[in-house]
């Protein structure tokens, strides 16, 4: 037991080193403020798509709600509001596609950008793209977004039918129900979360790697991401940090939210790498990324070939000013004997 811990230990620092090293300061920074226009769009995907089987008030009332319980009501009104807002409407045909086609690219921007962060701690960058490798990012990005919805989905059936089965159980044990449910949605929305972090990890970075080996990491994010759920609320509560901003404080909760949650799914993907070089688990890139240093070595040789050109150009007008010295210093000797 306590050879794991060490080992544990172990991962849990190499994964701080690398996690540090990689900037995750200014990326978290990035993907906060392309959530910002990209929240709005996967809200009202999420809400179309499990509001076909729940209701769109009732599914939107959740999520407004489920926000709340993370960064408070003021900013869970506003997303609300934005996703109102943003709705589509009737219309002509050609404007329902391309409000479709708006939708599809908001929502899957934070996401776009969650791959190449993913990508960059895995030192994997991805192949020169065309058009086809654009979309098929896009399409990656979506399939993310169906699998909120997915996942909202079932928890939404689950607690129907804890909210059921909370009702048989009370009939005989009135007591023990409260408690039984509130351990019952925790472990289940553990499991989601988990879940969740789990398919970024495998899904978005362009490399192959076994579901198996996402897990670890993935429950160590779930966890981290649960205590920092109530932390920041605490934070939020208590210093109000967005005062300051008036009428803009709510997006600045938003971009801090999102900003808090990068830094610690950032860190979980640091520490899948760790446990991956730690179990010696074959993680290769696929046919759309190659090793980063490839590229970076492309990168130094263009860099090379820049720096000499310049220094040609700088070599170039040393002899022409050299020149001019030398026939201005032969005119003035020409002048004095003269």
């Amino acid at each position: 037991m306590l050879k794991l811990l060490k080992i544990f230990w172990k991962l849990l620092k190499d994964a701080f080193a690398s996690w540090n090293r990689n900037e995750p300061y200014a990326r978290a920074a990035t993907i906060a403020y392309y959530a910002l226009f990209s929240l709005p769009s996967l809200i009202i995907i999420v809400v179309t798509v499990v509001g076909y089987f729940f209701g769109r008030e009732f599914v939107q009332g959740k999520i407004t709600n489920e926000i709340s319980s993370f960064i408070g009501e003021d900013p869970a009104k506003a997303i609300e509001n934005m996703v109102s807002n943003a709705a589509l409407t009737e219309g002509s045909t050609l404007a329902i596609i391309f409000g479709v086609g708006v939708l599809i690219f908001g929502a899957t921007g934070m996401f776009f950008q969650l791959k190449m962060a993913m990508n960059n701690i895995w030192n994997i960058a991805a192949k020169k793209a065309n058009f086809g490798k654009l979309l098929l990012d896009r399409a990656v990005s979506l399939g993310m977004v169906f699998v909120i919805g997915l996942l909202m989905l079932v928890s939404l059936i689950i607690s129907a039918l804890l909210s059921i089965i909370k009702d048989q159980i009370h009939l005989y044990a009135p007591n023990v129900t409260g408690f039984m449910v509130g351990v019952a949605n925790f472990c289940i929305s553990f499991a989601f979360i988990t879940f969740l972090f789990a398919a970024i990890f495998k899904l978005l970075p362009d490399i192959h790697i076994k579901w198996r080996t996402t897990l670890y990491g993935a429950a160590l994010t779930a966890t981290l991401f649960i205590i920092g759920e109530f932390l920041i609320g605490f934070y939020f509560g208590q210093s109000n940090p967005a005062s300051v901003y008036g009428g803009a404080s709510s997006v600045v909760l938003i971009l801090l939210w999102v900003y808090y949650t990068c830094l610690i799914l950032f860190y979980g993907a640091e520490f899948t790498v760790q446990y991956a070089l730690h179990k010696n688990e074959r993680v290769e890139p696929n046919k759309f990324g190659e090793p980063a240093i490839y590229q970076e070595m492309e990168k130094l040789e263009a860099k090379r070939l820049q720096l000499k050109e310049e220094k040609a150009i700088i070599d170039t007008l040393k002899s022409n000013l050299d020149f001019r010295r030398e026939e201005k210093e032969k005119s003035d000797k020409e002048k004095k004997k003269t």
